[in-house]
């Protein structure tokens, strides 16, 4: 959104870095490419949102590599979803319309492994301040003097209230 300048509280570590071309997997420390593709499907069919760029969702897939790296039993839940996402269909899931990644993902959702994904999505893609930026929430503000002085009343997208109100 034009004229929205999203920020995040500078206390908190800065957004990952991802290449823009298919590099991008070379920053993956434990998951390979093939897994990296299908979890980005993945996030991408779970919250699609077609004005976002490819590198948040890739974003998100970065952190997962960073929760398996750090967690076994993380690691053991993503390729489990994997596995498990890949085997339903004769195509890779990555291969797939969207409509039947669909169709697979509601096949599992009542799965640890599903849970994992999608509630990890949801909490890495949607704390991106980038993400805020495109939807235009402008993110924390207590470190730029609060909203208060930051046009805190600039409801310009609400009518006018009637008269005498």
């Amino acid at each position: 959104m034009e004229g929205i300048k999203a920020h995040k509280d500078p206390k908190l570590p800065p957004p990952i870095e991802v290449a823009e071309g298919p590099e991008w997997v070379e920053a993956l420390t434990l998951l390979d490419r093939d897994v990296a593709h299908t979890l980005l499907a993945a996030a991408r069919t779970l919250y699609p949102h077609d004005g976002l760029p490819e590198r948040v969702y890739r974003r998100v897939v970065l952190h997962f590599d960073r929760m398996a790296a750090h967690s076994p039993a993380a690691a053991q839940s993503f390729a489990e979803f994997v596995d498990r996402v890949d085997a339903a269909m004769p195509l890779p899931f990555r291969e797939l319309s969207e409509s039947y990644r669909v169709a697979v993902l509601k096949g599992m959702e009542t799965s640890a492994a599903f849970r994992l994904v999608q509630r990890s999505t949801v909490r890495f893609l949607y704390d991106d301040v980038e993400v805020w930026q495109a939807f235009g929430y402008e993110g924390a503000s207590v470190h730029l003097g609060g909203y208060a002085t930051r046009g805190f009343n600039d409801l310009d997208w609400l009518p006018d209230p009637p008269a005498g109100i």
